[in-house]
């Protein structure tokens, strides 16, 4: 059976420039009967204010699909890759045994939603 949860009944985490809704538990969101799904374990949607962005963080072991909504999105990588994404665009990302990445805005305001897994 489906459920729809519609954005104001998900979790929330709202900073001066990050307003993110948590499909699942993530971050000071808990909720013990939405803690993943198989292999699934973050959809977010994410809307980060003009100029700003996740400072370099680590991830391993885990598959990262980004499709951006709203504005555009920089990524750069430990490995010294990096691009940018566009509205209706997906990126992918294999974070293998480890890698750091940043991302932030271009511009203007973006709004994206994340999916990860592992």
């Amino acid at each position: 059976m489906i459920t729809i949860r519609k954005s104001a009944d998900r979790g929330r985490t709202k900073i001066d420039w990050l307003d993110s809704r948590h499909t699942f538990s993530f971050g000071e969101y808990y909720d013990p009967a939405r803690s993943g799904f198989r292999a699934l374990r973050v959809i977010n949607e994410d809307r980060v204010r003009p100029g700003a962005g996740f400072p370099t963080h680590g991830h391993r072991e885990m598959e990262i699909i980004t499709y951006v909504l709203e504005g555009a999105l920089e990524h750069k990588d430990s490995l010294g890759t990096g691009s940018i994404i566009r509205v209706g665009e997906v990126q992918r990302m294999s974070a293998g045994s480890g890698s750091r990445i940043a991302s932030s805005t271009i511009r203007s305001r973006s709004r994206c939603i994340s999916c990860k897994s592992g």
